[in-house]
């Protein structure tokens, strides 16, 4: 599990910095980034930060929480001869001996993205600045190919996970590191077979088989829904292959021969989306 914390230094008081830590990535955005964004007023530990205050934000990330570092920092601390008093508290050297991350999060300066979200509460797709798109596939690498080809050709640039540098992460973790997009394709292909238990009690001959998608293209299809929003998620299936039945107001298209076939209803979509295509 990834955690973040946040350091604010105002400008009133430049010494002692407000810091917040062991926060979720949905927390950061929503409690520090987006009023950034914003240019509007940051609320931390029950103090209102304006605008005309606000010196400066850091963000750092660990994997593990402040408390342990703090552990840490502690035991540095007992076996060093040199006494310190006073200084920061133990919260913000934690955040501090966590790695920093403010460039990937803040690419401006305060209230750099005020007229996208003006944009989006009149209606309007916010341009998107990035080119890349995340995609999942199965078995089926000549449609992948596909559509990696396609989406270069329109001038964006597909992430599939399987050719990022591993650096020590599990599978979760590199999923949350590089899902990090605005869109996302999913394939759906015929890759196994299955049936329900039922289906088990009748003679081979009499069961009734479901062609279905690879396990952890349903997981990463669920998990992409949930962190990019049921819009930003277009599906692309193949004939015969199961479709998910508990999930409506998807973008479901079906391929049957090229990803040309259906390519301007995907450059409709990822216009809609606000990508800005080179077509």
């Amino acid at each position: 599990m990834t955690f973040y914390h946040v350091r604010i230094t105002q400008k009133s008081n430049r010494s002692n910095d407000e810091t917040k830590v062991n926060l979720t990535e949905e927390e950061l955005k929503s409690r520090f980034l987006e009023p950034y964004e914003k240019g509007k007023p940051i609320i931390i530990n029950g103090k209102t930060i304006t605008m005309d205050d606000l010196e400066r934000i850091r963000i750092s990330k660990s994997n593990q929480p402040a408390e342990s570092l703090i552990e840490e920092i502690k035991r540095e601390e007992a076996s060093s001869s040199v006494v310190f008093i006073g200084g920061p508290s133990y919260e913000w050297e934690a955040a501090d001996k966590a790695e920093d991350v403010t460039d990937d999060f803040i690419k401006g300066s305060l209230g750099y993205k005020k007229k996208e979200y003006l944009n989006q509460k009149k209606g309007q797709p916010s341009p998107i600045t990035t080119n890349k798109v995340f995609v999942v596939y199965g078995h089926d690498h000549a449609l992948k190919n596909d559509l990696e080809i396609f989406l270069k050709n329109i001038g964006l640039e597909p992430i599939a996970l399987h050719r990022q540098p591993d650096e020590g992460l599990t599978i979760i973790e590199k999923l949350e590191k590089y899902t990090d997009v605005q869109y996302s394709f999913v394939l759906l292909t015929p890759d196994d077979v299955g049936y329900s238990i039922e289906e088990l009690q009748k003679l081979e001959k009499g069961r009734t088989l479901e062609y279905r998608a690879r396990q952890n293209v349903i997981f990463e299809f669920g998990y992409l829904i949930g962190r990019l929003g049921r819009n930003r998620v277009c599906c692309i299936y193949k004939e015969k292959v199961t479709l998910p039945t508990d999930i409506s107001g998807l973008l479901y298209k079906k391929v049957n021969t090229s990803i040309e076939d259906i390519g301007y209803p995907i450059i409709k979509e990822l216009k809609t989306a606000g990508y800005q295509l080179n077509l």
